[in-house]
């Protein structure tokens, strides 16, 4: 301060002073200061064009650093567009767009880091993606955000992810009602069971299908909450009628599948293989819904499809109901839940290859 009062100051004089000045004033945490005479170093043509970069960079680091998040960005900007390459600044730039609420080039940026650790073969860390999920919330892009939660979903497979994602798959346009239990076990896979409210539901649904050895298997689960008042009178109710079907449906199987083998079509081997999945016989389930789709004739390939997948994961072979499900297709909600599935079985195989990607480290 002392030298910048000194009378009959030359152009380089002065520019010496900004120079000096400049970092001392960040070194005393004089943040408004230090910004303002970094500003007029870069604005100061006595400046050597190889200095450029190191001093745009300051500035960045002083904005960022004092939570002038627009400024910051701004500042990183234009150091990058100079030609600066510095990895800190870089992984930066996002984020203060998006303490600045510039949440579109946020996400850009966001989503650039997280192709670039895809391409390099690493897994995005947790807070990256948080933070793209983050930025999609805030321009409030529906699509972004479905994008965000299942790269946390699969790759972070944590509880509250899931319940964000699951249920999205039954918000489908047009979803049939007739795939509310494959909704149902999708949700059983995915968390061992339904919520306690839909369990009632559930046992109705499958039930009515067919299905009552399953209907009886949920009525029987233990691990939520007790059925009590109005629901506990309803199960009461349903419960002598469901284990009649179920034992009168175990005794009658193998006259069913005979009975299937001799149709004309398949559609009774796919109907007899979901009986056997989820009567915990998955293995032949699969085996005859693949021998009843083969067989042609089905009324709803995709369901089959679908019930197929189910049963290869019930059967624990999930590379083949990977392959699976990433054929189904269809426009009633079929689609949805296959990819919910393939996101699951992603998910699996991102876990398991963890431990051996640890190892090698």
């Amino acid at each position: 301060k002392e030298l910048d009062a000194l009378p009959d100051q030359t152009p380089y004089e002065k520019y010496l002073v900004l120079r000096v000045r400049a970092p001392a004033e960040y070194m005393i945490n004089d943040y408004a200061a230090a910004a303002a005479d970094f500003d007029a170093v870069l604005a100061n043509p006595l400046l050597p064009a190889a200095d450029r970069l190191i001093m745009m960079k300051s500035l960045a680091g002083i904005y960022y650093g004092s939570e002038q998040y627009g400024k910051a960005a701004v500042a990183i900007q234009r150091y990058l567009d100079a030609g600066g390459n510095d990895a800190q600044l870089k992984e930066l730039l996002p984020q203060a767009q998006y303490a600045a609420k510039d949440f579109a080039n946020a996400a850009k940026g966001f989503r650039a880091q997280v192709d670039a650790q895809y391409a390099a073969g690493h897994v995005p860390p947790e807070k990256l993606l948080r933070l793209l999920y983050s930025a999609y919330v805030g321009m409030k892009d529906e699509a972004g955000i479905v994008v965000a939660m299942e790269h946390l979903a699969v790759n972070y497979p944590k509880a509250d992810y899931w319940r964000d994602l699951v249920p999205r798959a039954r918000e489908a346009d047009n979803f049939a009602d007739r795939l509310v239990p494959d909704y149902y076990r999708l949700k059983t896979q995915v968390f061992g069971h339904v919520d306690d409210r839909e369990r009632v539901n559930y046992a109705a649904l499958v039930a009515r299908a067919g299905y009552p050895g399953e209907a009886k298997k949920v009525l029987d689960d233990t691990s939520g909450k007790p059925f009590t008042g109005t629901e506990l009178a309803e199960v009461n109710k349903m419960r002598p009628e469901i284990n009649k079907a179920a034992a009168s449906d175990l005794a009658q199987q193998a006259a069913n599948e005979n009975a299937a083998r001799a149709a004309k079509d398949g559609n009774a081997l796919v109907a007899q293989g979901l009986s056997e999945t989820v009567s915990d016989n998955p293995a032949k389930g699969a085996q005859l819904i693949e021998q009843g789709i083969a067989k042609g004739g089905v009324k709803q390939p995709e369901d089959a499809k679908l019930h197929l997948g189910y049963a290869l994961v019930r059967a624990g072979r999930d590379a083949d109901a990977l392959k699976t499900f990433q054929t189904v297709t269809g426009p009633n909600g079929q689609a949805a839940l296959a990819h919910v599935w393939v996101l699951y079985l992603q998910s699996k195989q991102a876990q398991a290859a963890a431990p051996t990607a640890a190892a090698s480290r």
